[in-house]
């Protein structure tokens, strides 16, 4: 399986553009939007659309989509009917969690702040970039990259594994994955967790899962190949 160039420069692309976002003050900029300075609030941060919906709703969805991905990986070593889509299940589980998995790890040692812990919106801490210096008593601030998008985004996963069988219906998986993880990711904007450049890195790190897993996989398919063709010649 081939892909085109821009699918290896569009992960790096999201991080530059990240990076631009936190030092040009772009994240800034489209963060006050949401928060009221006279009512020192932010005005959608627990709604019934944004709170209940879009981030409790959304996630118990994903899980469960995942969730089914995982039983039914599982039921194809029991059904021969399902064997078929075995490698393709296994692909989606691994390539969705690592990049998950990479994402909860960064949030652990990283010090950029939600918006509404920022000085500047009520918070108390101050706005730390990307490569800033960070002073030794402040926090981890849990807020970079974006953990919540990840779940929308690790659906990229499912259009890897569409196109890598050549499924009709990859473009489509393609662009559910893409809008779940800007739908997700916008909430959280608005609700004041996150800011733009967390949310791109959260793309390309889903992205850059979702890559090299598949590389692996090709790999995997060529040794096989190779085993098979050597067999048949001393056969």
């Amino acid at each position: 399986m081939k892909f085109p160039i821009f699918y290896y420069i569009f992960p790096f692309i999201c991080l530059l553009v990240a990076v631009f976002s936190q030092y040009s003050g772009l994240d800034i900029y489209l963060t006050q939007f949401f928060y009221d300075p006279l009512h020192h609030l932010w005005t959608y941060q627990n709604s019934w659309l944004t709170q209940t919906v879009l981030h409790d709703g959304a996630a118990d969805v994903i899980k469960l989509i995942f969730m089914s991905i995982i039983v039914f990986f599982c039921t194809t070593f029991l059904l021969d009917k399902g064997r078929r889509y075995r490698r393709a299940a296994g692909y989606v589980i691994v390539a969705s969690l690592t990049g998950i998995i990479i994402i909860a790890v960064l949030k652990e040692v990283t010090h950029l702040y939600t918006p509404w812990d920022l000085e500047q919106f009520g918070g108390r801490f101050p706005n730390i970039r990307l490569f800033d210096p960070v002073a030794s008593h402040l926090p981890v601030g849990h807020a970079f990259p974006a953990g919540h998008a990840s779940g929308g985004y690790a659906l990229l996963s499912i259009y890897f594994a569409a196109r890598y069988y050549q499924s009709r219906y990859s473009l489509r998986f393609l662009y559910a994955a893409l809008a779940a993880g800007l739908i997700l990711g916008i909430d959280q904007q608005i609700r004041g967790a996150h800011m733009l450049s967390h949310d791109l890195s959260t793309l390309a790190i889903c992205w850059l899962s979702c890559l090299f897993w598949a590389g692996i996989l090709v790999q995997s398919d060529m040794a096989v190949e190779t085993t098979s063709r050597i067999e048949g010649l001393r056969e």
